[in-house]
């Protein structure tokens, strides 16, 4: 049965974006161009709530058509396009801008249900804190992959606000990365 992740770059004091809502990317380094690898090897659907689905939207297109990028970007722009992109929203009517993206038909628990009996890899949501946060409170996901960054944002949004979700997890793992970075790993454990 495919499992359903959430892989988020977030700072120290929890935020994954700044005060004014602008994404603060991570250091690109050798270690990360590994951790985008290894989401290519494990992944073929994303999930996404209207606001990322945009922004992502406008940019991963025309980044699969810049040859100027490195290597790992283009690599990176081939997975996201090439993916299956499932979009949940109550206001968003077309999702056509962006090839393999389908409106999400149902309630959030039901997709996922039926997405986890589809033959595939498994299904990341690694945009969006809102999305992050519903499919926490829906009790929908199995493992957390946070891209811990040596810094403080302050301000902005945080990713564990308002989910409810009392849990205790089991750590997979946890690395280093070269640019002071730390990935970790977890398992949710089933109440």
């Amino acid at each position: 049965m495919r499992k359903l992740v959430v892989s988020i770059v977030l700072s120290l004091d929890g935020y994954i974006n700044g005060p004014g809502g602008e994404f603060i990317a991570p250091e690109w380094s050798p270690d990360l161009d590994r951790w985008t690898g290894r989401m290519i090897e494990r992944f073929d659907t994303l999930i996404y709530g209207r606001t990322a689905w945009e922004k992502m939207s406008e940019f991963w297109p025309q980044a699969g058509r810049d040859e100027t990028l490195p290597e790992p970007t283009r690599a990176l722009a081939a997975f996201m396009n090439g993916s299956r992109k499932l979009v949940f929203s109550r206001t968003l009517n077309e999702v056509s801008a962006w090839e393999n993206s389908k409106k999400a038909e149902g309630a959030f628990n039901e997709v996922i249900a039926r997405e986890r009996e589809r033959e595939g890899k498994d299904m990341v949501i690694f945009a969006g804190a809102l999305m992050a946060q519903s499919a926490l409170r829906s009790d929908a996901v199995d493992e957390l992959w946070l891209l811990t960054l040596p810094e403080l944002f302050g301000h902005g949004t945080r990713l564990f606000e308002g989910h409810n979700l009392r849990r205790k997890l089991s750590l997979l793992e946890i690395e280093r990365m070269d640019t002071g970075a730390v990935l970790t790993r977890y398992a949710i454990n089933p109440v």
